[in-house]
């Protein structure tokens, strides 16, 4: 694909960019979900207790007026005052101070934000850096990872553009690095086993840091390891000097793998045994009915709002896609997804089908479990921050359902589903990219219509 091709992964990352933008600045502060919290969270992470409270007070825009009450609509004089309003901390009130491992799921914030400090902006534009920073290493791993995806290249544009997705790239969460991290990750399973001739150290290790990445940042996302399984074994060719991993010797040592991976899993389970999600996972387990009951009814439950809005969902989940535009995206997705890969050897085989079907069922029971924490502590104590405690296996028979869920939770691996369909129809890419330009054009005028209804139309 040439960039003479109307669809280009180098236009892909510039409509990102633009679109990242202009998202950053139509969606007010404070409007994009746990935003406050997060910045709580980068402070405690720089060893700076003060660090979200510094900057706060230097906003005359408050957090809370707004979400959850339609009739509020953001104090466009306070809007304008953040433009200029001087900050009321000193660069030496911000310094880091014990930093700890966890300023990796903020990074691009982090230095997005401290370069605003450090150039004297008022703290308005300290968090617009840091959501510009975020952006900027969405844009950048997405183009990645297009660059490098062998087959479906629109359909994955589509989901990274997906009105959810860039709003959760924009902001100062960890959501831009472990979205882009995951499509990076997908693709570059997918160029492994179809376009890379041999598997060596280099692909193991950008493979190996990919998904530490995404797993110390969000640990039900782990089980996108399972993805190795569709590179085919011939492919690999390890040379270690004293140990070369190959197919035949991956073949003798598969059991043996397979059950050191068990004990070390094993291992990790009782070591991380204080982790709420361990112990949510120990309680599934001991009480596998309770647990497979929970799972049904949420789903039963919340089924047609995650799928919406995993979609659109935009603000505190107040700009909402009605559910005919949410049915049309996921019946474009469906449509692109059917068109041909342009080559046989492409084609995906029963295990390939049988791997994705597997690891999408399982991130889907675990992405799902993860919740669970939230729910008991909403129902039992009224605040998911409340300093109290539950047993695990008592507590799951005092919750009606897993509440809590959101469509973004499962956009990280919202494209293993599309890529499980097979490339039959044969369309012209340049009727194919046309079309992905179209439905973008057309859907963000209406998203920006509707932003603009919300936040800035009196």
């Amino acid at each position: 694909m040439t960039d003479r091709n109307m669809f280009s992964e180098k236009r892909i990352a510039i409509v990102i960019f633009i679109i990242g933008l202009i998202l950053s600045f139509m969606i007010p502060t404070w409007q994009t979900p746990d935003e406050h919290t997060h910045l709580g969270i980068i402070g405690r992470s720089l060893g700076n207790p003060k660090f979200a409270e510094n900057i706060c007070d230097s906003l005359p825009i408050k957090n809370g007026r707004v979400e959850g009450n339609l009739k509020e609509k953001p104090d466009k004089e306070k809007q304008k005052e953040a433009l200029t309003e001087k900050q009321q901390y000193s660069r030496k009130d911000m310094l880091p101070g014990k930093v700890s491992l966890s300023v990796i799921k903020h990074v691009p914030s982090i230095i997005g934000m401290y370069l605003g400090i450090l150039l004297g902006l008022p703290a308005y534009w300290v968090l617009q850096m840091g959501e510009l920073f975020s952006l900027l290493l969405y844009t950048l791993i997405c183009y990645r990872a297009l660059k490098i995806m062998p087959v479906k290249k629109e359909l994955m544009a589509m989901l990274m553009l997906l009105p959810m997705a860039m709003q959760q790239a924009t902001s100062i969460g960890y959501d831009s690095i472990v979205i882009s991290f995951c499509f990076f990750f997908v693709s570059y399973v997918f160029y492994l086993k179809y376009d890379k001739e041999v598997v060596g150290i280099k692909e193991c290790v950008i493979l190996l840091m990919t998904w530490a990445v995404i797993s110390y940042v969000k640990l039900p996302y782990v089980f996108l390891a399972l993805l190795v399984l569709l590179v085919p074994l011939e492919k690999f060719h390890i040379d270690l000097k004293l140990l070369k991993i190959d197919e035949n010797f991956i073949k003798k040592i598969r059991i043996p793998c397979v059950l050191l991976i068990c004990l070390l899993a094993a291992g990790g389970f009782y070591v991380f045994r204080e982790n709420k999600f361990v112990q949510v996972v120990y309680g599934f387990l001991m009480e596998w009915k309770r647990g497979a009951y929970l799972l049904a009814v949420t789903g039963k439950t919340w089924w047609k709002f995650i799928v919406t809005s995993a979609v659109g969902g935009l603000g505190w989940l107040e700009v909402t896609l009605p559910a005919g535009a949410a049915a049309l995206i996921y019946a474009s997705l469906i449509g692109i997804s059917f068109v041909d890969s342009g080559s046989e050897q492409r084609k995906m085989r029963i295990w390939d089908v049988l791997v994705l079907m597997a690891v999408c069922v399982i991130l889907t029971v675990f992405t799902t479990m993860a919740l669970t924490d939230h729910t008991i502590m909403v129902i039992l104590y009224g605040d998911e921050w409340a300093n109290k405690g539950y047993h695990i296996r008592e507590a799951l028979y005092q919750i009606p359902y897993i509440g809590g869920m959101q469509g973004r939770y499962y956009l990280p691996f919202l494209s293993l589903f599309f890529l499980l369909l097979p490339g039959k129809i044969r369309v012209d890419k340049r009727i194919v990219g046309m079309c992905v330009y179209l439905l973008e054009a057309v859907l963000y005028i209406y998203v920006f219509f509707q932003l603009i209804q919300r936040y800035w139309i009196a």
